[in-house]
C-alpha cells in the first residue's frame, strides 16, 4: 500500500470511529438524581455533571428533588428504569435505600455510579467522593491546633450515613488522640437542628471551645447561634464543602476554616465514569478525591 493510500485509509478509519462513537453517544440518556436542588454544594455537582454530557453529546435528566427526601430518591430512580436510561448517577439521601431498585437496574442492564456517598450493592460499578475521612481528618488537626483545651460538638448528618460518619470519624479521631472530649449529635443536615443544638451546647457548657459542623450551612447555623449568645470570639468553627457563602463568613472572620470539596471534577467524574461502564470499559472503582482546608490565610484564592 502506498503511503497516500495507507493516509486515506487511516483517515476514513478515523471518521468512521467518529461517526459510531456519535451515533452512540446521540442515542444514550443518563438519569441524575443528587441529594437536593437547594443546597449550593449539591448545585455545583449537577452544573458539571450536565456541563460534561452535553460536551459528549449524551442527554442528561436531572430528577433531583428540591430538598433531601430518600423516599422521593428511590422514585426517582425507580422511574428512570422504567424510562430505560442508558445509566443512573445517584447522590444518595440515604445509602441503604436503593436494594431492590439497584437489583432492577442489574436485570435492566442500567449502568449505575454513585458519587460523594459510597452505596453498598454489587451493581454500583464506581464510586467518585471527596477522601472524608482524611480531609476531615485536615480539619480535625486544624482544630486542635487552635485549642488549648475545652471540648469540641460535632454537628453530625443522618444516621449510618457514610459520608458523614467519614467526617465524624476524622474530626473525632483527631480531636480525642490529643486529649480533647468531643461530643457528636446527629443533625440529618437539617440547619435549624445545627442551630438549636449549637444554642443548647453553648448555653448549657461553657467548655464547649469547637464546634464542626459536617455540611457548611450547619457551620453557619452554629456561627449564628455563637453570635446570638455573644460567643463567637472565643469559639473554633469548622464547616465542610468549601461553600460561597461560607468563604464570605471565614473572610470576615466568622467562621475559622472549612474543608472544600471539589464538586466540579466529582459531577465531571461520574459522568465520564458512567459512560466508561455503559461502553463497557474500565472505570475505576473509587475516585478519591482530596479535600482542602480553607482558612483566613488563603481564602482568597478560592472567593
Amino acid at each position: 500500500m502506498t503511503l497516500n493510500k495507507l493516509k486515506t485509509a487511516l483517515a476514513a478509519t478515523t471518521l468512521t470511529l467518529a461517526a459510531t462513537t456519535a451515533a452512540f453517544a446521540q442515542d444514550m440518556r443518563i438519569a441524575y438524581t443528587g441529594y437536593s436542588t437547594d443546597n449550593t454544594f449539591w448545585i455545583g455537582v449537577a452544573n458539571a455533571a450536565a456541563a460534561e454530557a452535553e460536551n459528549q453529546g449524551v442527554e442528561f435528566i436531572d430528577m433531583t428533588a428540591s430538598s433531601p427526601d430518600s423516599a422521593a430518591q428511590r422514585d426517582a430512580v425507580d422511574r428512570a428504569i422504567d424510562m430505560g436510561v442508558d445509566g443512573i448517577i445517584i447522590g444518595a439521601v440515604d445509602n441503604r435505600a436503593f436494594d431492590s431498585s439497584l437489583d432492577a437496574a442489574a436485570q435492566k442492564g442500567i449502568a449505575v455510579v454513585a458519587v460523594d456517598t459510597s452505596i453498598d450493592h454489587d451493581h454500583v460499578s464506581s464510586l467518585v467522593q471527596t477522601d472524608n475521612l482524611a480531609a476531615a481528618g485536615i480539619a480535625g488537626d486544624y482544630i486542635v491546633d487552635q485549642l488549648d483545651g475545652g471540648k469540641v460538638l460535632i454537628l453530625g448528618g443522618s444516621a449510618g450515613h457514610q459520608t458523614g460518619n467519614a467526617r465524624r470519624d476524622g474530626v473525632k479521631n483527631a480531636a480525642e488522640a490529643a486529649g480533647h472530649e468531643v461530643i457528636f449529635q446527629i443533625c440529618d443536615w437539617q440547619d435549624a437542628c445545627a442551630f438549636e443544638t449549637a444554642t443548647n451546647f453553648l448555653q448549657s457548657d461553657p467548655e464547649i471551645k469547637a464546634i464542626f459542623s459536617a455540611w457548611d450551612p450547619g457551620a453557619l447555623a452554629a456561627v449564628s447561634a455563637a453570635k446570638a449568645l455573644g460567643k463567637l470570639d472565643n469559639l473554633v468553627i469548622v464547616g465542610f464543602d468549601g461553600n460561597p457563602a461560607n468563604l464570605v463568613a471565614i473572610a470576615e472572620g466568622e467562621q475559622d476554616a472549612t474543608i472544600k470539596q471539589d464538586n466540579t471534577r466529582m459531577g465531571t467524574e461520574a459522568v465520564q465514569n458512567l459512560l466508561s461502564v455503559i461502553k463497557g470499559e474500565e472505570a475505576p472503582a473509587v475516585v478519591p478525591i482530596d479535600g482542602i482546608l480553607i482558612t483566613s490565610d488563603n481564602v482568597a484564592e478560592y472567593q
